[in-house]
């Protein structure tokens, strides 16, 4: 059943050596073949062959198998075929017919005609792309599947194609000669770019008319490219969209995004205050030219406020950039309802334990107001020494420069001093730690201002305890082998927290810790329960916990508002996870000076209970008048179709936000559906098509990362 081959070999001089293991071994022709049949392994470096069998000429090192699995290590990829020839001398492998499978990206590969060379790289005259079920053996095409002609893979990704046809079945629905191409398609083969055009984009709603988007991918080289993409709409005319990408490395890139409007047809949402030229510029550039700094630019600028919810539509919406922005450099943009759209240029150092950054930044205001009163923090230096221990004692320190400018009111420069050192200790069964901060800040203004002096300056002094300890107990349900038992933790905890102002009064407040100056001194105490279960740590955790604040005690309570006494609300927290099937939030603050309950906070995640899928999330606060109820249903049928249903209601004024429903089918390698979103300002449809390992088309769906 096992044959060595390297010893028994040796015995003919034209032999090779070669290791394998199989049922049977015959040595032929005097030593110039080896054939053997019967669960045939052979392992060398880089490559695990398994076979029903095989012949081997030790002369010219040629290994001719039938029924084989080859497992490429140099391309993480399994290939199966019928029959096909290995050169040992230099890894190339031929087959007429073959298999591959690449697990990382989940694609299957049928291919015909197919080698691999000496450097590792895979041709085939004609190969059929998918990630469905592929049968190696039949003729039939899956689902969904993309033909070319002409493939070369490399290791690097780097490959080349003739002509490629999408198919769904065996339709044909899109064929693209040498010199078109699928640029956004994740396969391997498409890397080197061709120019053309890309899936079209359709929208429809009630404030834009029907809309019809088509894409031109324009590729300068394999690291810079342009997409313009202009969307046409029936009701306010062309929208251009413009995107510039540049990859040079994995950590120098850059995305650059512009969406303009010629906005001469107002809608019956848009204020006459609103600028006829309508426009969106975001972008993002990181550079990373050695290993311990890198430097950053974020671009933001806005025409209106009102252009990011009225056209949140097409390639350049919002909702579409935010997601790209995030997934490609793992940052935000600003929201779209803020006043103020962020632009900024930073280099940052960091080296062990310190951490430099210079900073500049602008701020293009839409709201209401005077823009000449906007604070711009121009420029912007930070260094910290982060924290380390020291014989117990953890230091750290901050230092921070910002130079502030606008046209009315008082700018100038601010300088901050943070000096912090914290020490954790035991005592018996109480575990604390003190922590002491000690804060400078000094500001030369330019202009003054209301201010009677332009150098201004203050001493800060924050002292901070915490101590708290946890007991345990096991309790014991039921009798016999295995009783129900479950964990309690008692976790109760005190805070003193201490400020003082050494000196300074009436102080500029460029930043947010300008606005913390005043004194302070209170203590929080609360009790954190946790609840574990032999299966399910933190099964239920309950936290109550409140306020006294000295400072606030001192003022007279017939001038205080009721949430501004020295005792505060008491606050409450509960929260709930069970095997994935049931997630539970809940806040709320009881106000003792006649406001009672002043908020309530409650989230409701149920997954194979009553429904596939139920989240329910209800908010109410009395401070800020609001009350909101939000429901998310989502239901499976027949393990294929699924039906989501969504709606949003201000409970305040009665009316409801926003209504979604949608129906899908689910496919293992594909996904489509219709929707549609109604709001008080618009109605749309909109549709969804998602090839797995393609991407998609149309209007993200509202369960979109579960079902794919």
């Amino acid at each position: 059943m096992f044959s060595y081959l390297r010893g028994s070999l040796y015995a003919y001089p034209a032999v090779k050596a070669l290791e394998l293991t199989a049922q049977r071994v015959e040595v032929l022709q005097g030593g110039k073949k080896v054939y053997a049949e019967g669960d045939i392994i052979i392992e060398r470096e880089g490559y695990l062959l398994y076979a029903g069998s095989l012949t081997y000429e030790p002369g010219t090192e040629l290994l001719e198998v039938s029924n084989f699995k080859l497992f490429d290590l140099t391309q993480n990829a399994t290939l199966l075929g019928e029959k096909g020839q290995f050169d040992l001398r230099n890894g190339e492998i031929w087959s007429s017919k073959i298999f591959i499978y690449y697990k990382k990206e989940g694609f299957k590969i049928k291919a015909w005609n197919f080698s691999k060379n000496a450097l590792n790289e895979y041709y085939a005259e004609r190969a059929l792309i998918t990630t469905c079920e592929l049968d190696c053996e039949k003729e039939e095409f899956p689902p969904w599947s993309v033909e070319v002609k002409n493939i070369v893979l490399t290791p690097e990704g780097i490959s080349t194609a003739d002509a490629t046809t999408f198919r769904a079945g065996k339709v044909p629905l899109l064929y693209l000669p040498k010199k078109m191409f699928l640029p956004r398609v994740s396969l391997p083969i498409f890397e080197p770019r061709k120019a053309g055009f890309l899936p079209p984009g359709i929208t429809q709603g009630s404030r834009l008319g029907f809309g019809l988007q088509i894409p031109y991918f324009l590729p300068l080289t394999d690291q810079i490219d342009f997409t313009i993409a202009p969307l046409y709409t029936t009701k306010r005319g062309l929208i251009w969209d413009l995107e510039n990408q540049l990859a040079l490395t994995e950590n120098t890139k850059s995305l650059i995004r512009v969406r303009y409007l010629r906005d001469t047809k107002r809608g019956e949402y848009a204020t006459e205050e609103a600028p006829k030229n309508r426009y969106w510029i975001t972008g993002k550039v990181d550079i990373s030219a050695a290993k311990n700094w890198d430097l950053h630019l974020d671009l933001d600028f806005l025409s209106d406020k009102d252009f990011l919810e009225e056209f949140n539509v097409g390639e350049g919406s919002f909702d579409n950039i935010k997601k790209l922005y995030l997934d490609r450099f793992n940052r935000d943009v600003d929201d779209k309802a803020q006043d103020f759209r962020t632009s900024s240029l930073w280099f940052q150092y960091f080296k062990h334990s310190l951490y430099t950054r210079l900073q500049s930044s602008y701020l293009d205001y839409n709201g209401a107001g005077n823009k000449k009163e906007v604070l711009q923090p121009l420029a912007g230096f930070h260094l910290s020494l982060l924290p380390f221990q020291f014989k117990g004692i953890i230091p750290a320190l901050n230092l921070d420069y910002n130079y502030f400018y606008r046209e009315t009111n008082y700018y100038g420069n601010r300088f901050g001093l943070n000096l912090e050192a914290s020490y954790p200790f035991s005592y018996q069964f109480l575990k604390s730690e003190v922590k002491v901060n000690y804060k400078n800040y000094l500001y030369l203004l330019e202009d003054s201002g209301n201010f009677t002096d332009k150098s201004l300056h203050t001493n800060l002094f924050e002292l901070s305890l915490t101590t708290y300890t946890q007991l345990f107990r096991t309790f014991s349900l039921g009798e016999g082998a295995r009783p129900f038992q479950f964990q309690h933790i008692l976790k109760p905890y005190l805070t003193f927290f201490y400020r003082k102002k050494i000196n300074g009064d009436f102080l500029p407040t460029f930043m947010y810790e300008d606005y913390l100056t005043e004194k302070a001194k209170a203590i929080e105490y609360g009790i954190w329960q946790y609840f574990n279960l032999a299966n399910q740590k933190n099964f239920f955790v309950l936290r109550a916990y409140q306020q006294y604040d000295f400072t606030k005690a001192e003022r007279s309570a017939t001038a205080t508002k009721p949430e501004e006494r020295a005792f505060s609300d008491l606050f409450i927290q509960a929260f709930s996870n069970w095997k994935d099937r049931l997630a539970m939030r809940y806040d709320t603050a009881y106000n003792f000076y006649g406001l009672g309950i002043k908020k309530h906070s409650l989230t409701l995640g149920l997954r194979k209970i009553l429904l596939d899928a139920i989240d329910f999330t209800y908010q109410e606060d009395r401070a800020w008048d609001t009350k909101q109820a939000t429901l998310k249903l989502g239901e499976l049928f027949k393990e294929r179709f699924l039906i989501n249903y969504y709606i949003s209601r201000n409970l305040k004024i009665n009316e409801t936000t926003e209504q979604k429903l949608e129906a899908l089918y689910l496919h293992d390698c594909y996904l489509v559906g219709l929707g549609v979103s109604i709001t008080p300002r618009d109605t749309k449809f909109y549709f969804r098509v998602d090839l797995k390992g393609l991407g998609g088309l149309g209007e993200k769906t509202l369960y979109q990362s579960e079902v794919q």
